[in-house]
């Protein structure tokens, strides 16, 4: 019997059969992978301890006709202050649920990999728990270098239609294909596409730097909650032109978890 090893983040753990878990991972070596760890559902388990979503592990898996068994698991970092605050749950939750739906099998990237730890490692380090707009935009940026990292981010500098360089004045994002116009050159285009997101001069420069910017360092921003709110909406405008076959609930899952924050 074939084995793989990797090391996987943990993306979710689901019910499989009686006893079993299926473990749905991104590896470094492998991309999206699941695998069944049989005898994980019992409370007496020794290997549920090391199959925590939101963890980083060591794997072996053993290929199988049917499904991929999951032989060895070793923890290599719990991220044990995710699960301590719930904004930060909230977030990595969020995110992850995106960030599967829009992986297949079969396609490797490290920079995806690094992309996960990062938002893990943001998770752990948020110092208190943020206001829903502050996590909305965390989980905003996320979403945005996970667009540019699978080729479909807009681009930022230049109007998609004449090719001018976007200094002044408003731009439109245009959902569906994720490219952003100056107002000259939507007014052309109103008609075909009449539900653009507009974006003013202001959001742009944040999205901008927010782009090239640790995730993290959305923490050390200082702005009101309708500034963050206008940039959040404008990135998750951008996911309308993936291939995922339903609107992602990242925004409203934070919503509801932090309502009186």
């Amino acid at each position: 019997m074939p084995y793989l090893r990797d090391r996987v983040v943990i993306l979710r753990s689901v019910p499989f059969r009686e006893h079993d878990r299926m473990i749905v991972m991104f590896g470094w070596q492998h991309g999206l992978m699941e695998a069944v760890a049989r005898g994980s559902g019992l409370a007496r388990s020794k290997q549920a301890g090391h199959l925590t979503p939101m963890s980083e592990i060591d794997v072996m898996i053993a290929k199988g006709a049917m499904y991929d068994k999951l032989a060895v698991a070793r923890i290599t970092n719990h991220h044990r202050g995710i699960r301590k605050r719930l904004g930060a749950l909230a977030f990595v939750g969020s995110f992850f649920d995106l960030f599967e739906r829009m992986q297949k099998p079969g396609i490797v990237d490290e920079t995806l990999y690094a992309l996960l730890v990062e938002v893990l490692e943001a998770g752990e380090s948020i110092p208190d728990e943020p206001s829903r707009e502050r996590t909305g935009l965390l989980y905003a940026v996320a979403a945005l270098k996970l667009l540019d990292r699978v080729g479909l981010a807009p681009a930022l500098t230049h109007c998609a239609s004449c090719r001018e360089e976007m200094r002044y004045g408003e731009f439109f994002l245009i959902p569906h294909t994720a490219t952003l116009t100056c107002a000259d050159c939507y007014r052309v285009l109103r008609s075909a596409n009449p539900n653009a997101e507009m974006i003013d001069q202001e959001t742009l420069k944040l999205i901008r730097f927010l782009r090239k910017e640790p995730i993290r360092n959305v923490f050390l921003l200082t702005g009101r909650a309708d500034q963050f709110v206008r940039v959040s909406s404008a990135i998750l405008c951008a996911l309308k032109a993936a291939p995922l076959q339903k609107e992602p609930h990242g925004l409203y899952t934070i919503s509801a978890l932090l309502s009186q924050k």
